[in-house]
């Protein structure tokens, strides 16, 4: 078995709304990184996270579950949280240990009451939203962004949108970098930045921008004098905003056909601390008093249960 160091760890847990698709994202990141062998389907009951008799008769998650996904010598382990209050518990249970999280949410039905939840549930730590059923024909992805906003700030931004024609989904634009990344037949590909959507990427472009400029007085300044962010100013301040929890980027996807799943993965390395970027963990000693435990290696195994 690998064996991988703290800083090649991510422990990630996904909230939402009970229906959001969590399991369905989960069983994407398995498959689409060669983790699994098949997608399984919460409709056909062959999910490897909802496995309980009962989650497969009823069709949801009762309780949390652990998938680890091996992907570029890393290792992200995907903590799959029901999304129906009655089970909240396994929810506190799973923030416990979580060192970021994914907000998923369905881009047909929008922010509902678990979003709220969620969102409340990862104050403090690194979050991004996933806005997933993208290709939904009732999907409306700016709305629900726009809901986003409205209801959790400014500090919530598109990080990439999608590349729709009719009501195909084509791709995906990275609002950061100024990329686009088109989707077909289960396979993604660099392609070029489409012509006829300014009026939408510049208004996310802005808004991006704003969201970066708030992470420091120097870039506020760069900001209000019209001064251009350089990509790597960029990356840095949305590392240290999500990392302090004070910005919540917007991704976006499709569980079942793995659209966003990339995007996901590389925001999840690239954005959310490793394990051992944790420094230090209050914890007791034998004799019940309060220590720092320092999560580097070389320091003595400890354990939390």
């Amino acid at each position: 078995m690998k064996v991988y160091n703290s800083d090649a760890i991510r422990n990630i847990a996904l909230l939402g709304h009970g229906g959001d698709g969590k399991t369905s994202l989960t069983e994407s990141l398995l498959y689409f990184t060669d983790n699994s062998d098949r997608l399984g389907k919460i409709s056909e009951g062959n999910t490897i996270c909802d496995y309980d008799s009962e989650e497969i008769k009823r069709k949801i998650s009762i309780g949390t579950s652990v998938a680890p996904v091996l992907y570029q010598e890393n290792k992200i382990n995907c903590i799959d949280t029901p999304g129906f209050y009655d089970f909240s518990g396994e929810v506190d249970s799973a923030m416990a240990v979580a060192d970021g999280a994914v907000i998923v949410i369905s881009a047909k039905d929008g922010v509902q009451v678990g979003t709220e939840k969620a969102f409340k549930q990862a104050t403090g730590i690194p979050k991004l939203f996933f806005i997933n059923k993208i290709d939904d024909e009732n999907a409306d992805y700016y709305k629900v962004v726009e809901e986003l906003r409205e209801k959790f700030g400014k500090s919530v931004f598109p990080f990439a949108i999608p590349i729709i024609d009719g009501r195909k989904t084509l791709g995906l634009v990275n609002c950061a970098s100024m990329t686009a990344r088109a989707y077909k037949d289960g396979v993604v590909s660099d392609t070029t930045m489409p012509t006829d959507m300014d009026n939408k990427i510049n208004p996310v472009r802005d808004m991006l921008l704003e969201s970066v400029a708030e992470t420091s007085d120097e870039l506020m300044d760069k900001f209000f004098n019209g001064v251009e962010f350089t990509e790597d100013e960029i990356k840095v301040a949305l590392k240290q905003g999500i990392k302090n929890g004070d910005i919540a980027p917007v991704i976006c996807g499709s569980s079942l056909d793995g659209l966003g799943v990339q995007t996901l993965l590389y925001s999840i390395l690239k954005y959310f601390p490793a394990a051992s970027e944790k420094e230090t963990i209050k914890a007791c000693n034998e004799k019940d008093e309060e220590i720092q435990v320092k999560t580097v290696e070389g320091e003595p195994v400890s354990l939390f249960v």
